[in-house]
């Protein structure tokens, strides 16, 4: 009579252990995505001071493919490309 409850219980503890795998790979998951890193905020240009980025192509920064500027100083513009690699210059006025 044991043999013929031993498999049942065999079945159950794989499907816990399957469950209990999905959950955590469910759970790392989700605390992979929460990491990532945030937006970062746009700064704001101080009085008689304007902000500008230069966009670029790589990480290496050495061809530019955008620029974005705003603020007191001149014009503001727009041209080109945004991208993740940029640096940002301040001017005053």
């Amino acid at each position: 009579m044991m043999t013929a409850i031993y498999p049942m219980e065999v079945a159950v503890a794989g499907r816990r252990t399957i469950w209990r795998t999905v959950a955590a790979v469910a759970l790392a998951s989700a605390a992979v995505l929460g990491m990532t890193t945030p937006a970062h905020a746009i700064p704001p240009a101080g009085p008689g001071q304007s902000v500008t980025y230069t966009f670029y192509a790589t990480a290496a920064r050495t061809t530019e493919v955008g620029w974005w500027s705003y603020g007191s100083c001149g014009e503001p513009f727009d041209y080109g490309t945004h991208t993740a690699y940029f640096t940002i210059r301040y001017v005053s006025c």
